[in-house]
């Protein structure tokens, strides 16, 4: 599961590479809550496929960093996905 802190440490490493900033930690922890959502116990995503791809659409919709967001999409998705 990913989570916040997880996030931030990724999104730190990130910034560090491109110059970067984080722009909105908020929107960099709801990304991260993306992939792992469930209601009621239940996932939110069918499927591995459809939670990677909301992954990558929060992050590129929320593009919590002044820069490098793809990048980060990327990292997040190895971390989450492996």
């Amino acid at each position: 599961m990913l989570t916040g802190e997880d996030a931030l440490i990724a999104a730190e490493e990130v910034c560090a590479a491109t110059g970067a900033r984080v722009r909105d930690l908020s929107a960099l922890v709801a990304a991260a809550a993306v992939p792992g959502t469930r209601i009621g116990g239940i996932p939110v995503h069918r499927d591995r496929a459809e939670a990677r791809a909301a992954l990558a659409e929060a992050v590129a919709r929320l593009q919590p960093l002044t820069g490098g967001n793809d990048a980060l999409a990327r990292v997040l998705d190895r971390i989450a996905f492996g």
